[in-house]
């Protein structure tokens, strides 16, 4: 016995599975945060709060003592932080219209956001290690390039000034930030206009960010995910944990150096190995 399984009547013909379907990736985007730029923990710090006193300070110009004036920013704060879960990621007018209302006194959303814009263009903001060799190598390999990105504590102008300033905005052929867009990761709005600009239908695409938000996004959208951990160590504490419930099924991409691999191993994945199903699929937000 060889444990052969026997053949079939004579002429019939054999039964030969169907060959798997490879993905065929044309496509990637990114995310900014933590993903292409990041601050180390001190210089995060430091924008924080310079972000909370430029909120604080018409408010206390018009009257409010500081801490009530901190209180209500903190609350903002809070706010726009559940708004961003639920894929609406409010602007800073909207930011500035919600704190006015809610404190009582005028807040002049162009002033704040030209302010905020400065604090960031000023801190010390980083680019990802390899990032740049990276993106270069996936465009040289025929991969269209874009970002896919939640914008709340700068203007979509700033965001894009950040790009430039780190000389990354060239490699890009879109760019969608949620200031721009009514929706927000982890909507699949977002994603879906990326590949509209991009030309690219959702199964030949990848998407990369570091944090559940993209991950969700990124496969309600028929996308494949990758999640980025490579500067999960410089993380604020309350982003990190917003990944660590993340499939561990979806493949992990440590260095940037790597990019090129981890997108070649998905590529050789028949459909079914990267899709989920519907089971698993989460519902909309």
């Amino acid at each position: 016995m060889t444990g052969r399984t026997p053949p079939g009547p004579a002429g019939a013909p054999s039964r030969a599975r169907p060959p798997r379907r490879p993905l065929r990736i044309r496509a990637l985007t990114a995310d900014v945060w933590f993903t292409l730029l990041y601050l180390r923990p001190p210089d995060q710090r430091g924008l924080e709060a310079g972000r909370a006193a430029v909120w604080a300070r018409p408010l206390v110009s018009a009257g409010l003592r500081s801490w009530a004036a901190n209180d209500w920013v903190a609350r903002m704060q809070r706010w726009a932080s559940r708004a961003e879960s639920l894929g609406r990621a409010p602007t800073i007018e909207a930011q500035a219209g919600w704190l006015a209302r809610q404190a009582g006194e005028p807040v002049d959303a162009n002033a704040v956001g030209e302010e905020l814009d400065t604090l960031v263009l000023a801190a010390r903001v980083r680019v990802a290690d390899g990032v740049t060799d990276a993106l270069g190598k996936l465009r040289d390999e025929g991969l269209s390039l874009g970002i896919v990105s939640n914008v709340l504590h700068e203007t979509a102008r700033g965001a894009r000034r950040l790009l430039d300033a780190a000389e990354l905005a060239p490699y890009f052929r879109t760019i969608i930030l949620s200031s721009e867009h009514p929706w927000s990761k982890p909507r699949p709005e977002p994603f879906r206009a990326a590949l509209r600009e991009l030309g690219v239908r959702a199964d030949a695409a990848v998407h990369v960010g570091d944090l559940a938000y993209d991950v969700r996004g990124a496969r309600r959208a028929g996308m494949a995910p990758i999640l980025f951990t490579g500067l999960h160590r410089w993380e604020p504490s309350h982003l990190r944990a917003l990944a660590s419930d993340v499939d561990p099924s979806v493949p992990r991409l440590r260095r940037w150096a790597d990019a090129s691999r981890v997108v070649r191993e998905l590529a050789g994945l028949p459909r079914a190995a990267v899709r989920r199903s519907s089971r698993e699929r989460a519902p909309e937000p």
